[in-house]
């Protein structure tokens, strides 16, 4: 099965976080599915300094009249389950392989937050982008051709919320440990 990454997993560092095996760039297969478009509006319990916020983080929305970039991974029954413990606030759902801009032989399938309890709205307070987020996007760019940088970048401008310098956490532990540290063998990398 195919795996759609369109926020920290179209960075290979960070990617390689949620997966045992070695991930090489070539791995990360640039890809445009129809029907979805990339928002900010994905809420996540953070800590800045001990302090609890809503961080925001990119989702997936369905929209009949737009397309989005991201990437691909080809993955295994298995590490779908540690993918879901990293992206544990998210739906599991499936994306035709026909949407796809490439061939696929499988259905793709992506994380999308739908619980409306986790949507952040306009006006939220203690709402923030983490900056550092937007460190890992942007720092996978030089990996991807300019096309790709330019069509990714289109969910980098009028952020909804503002931007939150610092070092982040994730509030529950089994998220954090698997989005920051990893699955284990790749921790020393």
């Amino acid at each position: 099965m195919y795996l759609f990454g369109y926020g920290s997993l179209i960075n290979l560092a960070s990617a390689q976080k949620s997966f045992k095996r070695d991930l090489n760039q070539e791995d990360l297969i640039p890809v445009i599915v129809k029907g979805f478009e990339k928002v900010w509006n994905s809420i996540e319990h953070i800590q800045f300094d001990g302090v609890d916020v809503n961080g925001v983080f990119l989702n997936l929305e369905r929209n009949p009249n737009s397309s989005t970039n991201g990437v691909i991974i080809k993955i295994t029954n298995e590490e779908l389950e540690l993918l879901k413990l990293r992206e544990k606030n998210y739906t599991c759902i499936i994306i035709k392989a026909a949407n796809a801009n490439i061939p696929l032989d499988e259905d793709i399938i992506a994380f999308m937050t739908t619980n409306k309890e986790k949507i952040a709205k306009k006006g939220d307070e203690n709402t923030f982008i983490p900056a550092k987020y937007i460190d890992i996007l942007t720092n996978a760019f030089p990996s991807y051709s300019q096309d790709f940088v330019f069509e990714y970048s289109k969910c980098l401008e009028n952020y909804p919320f503002a931007l939150k310098q610092g070092i982040y956490t994730f509030s529950d532990p089994i998220q954090n440990k698997f989005a920051k540290q990893g699955v284990g063998e790749n921790e020393s990398k």
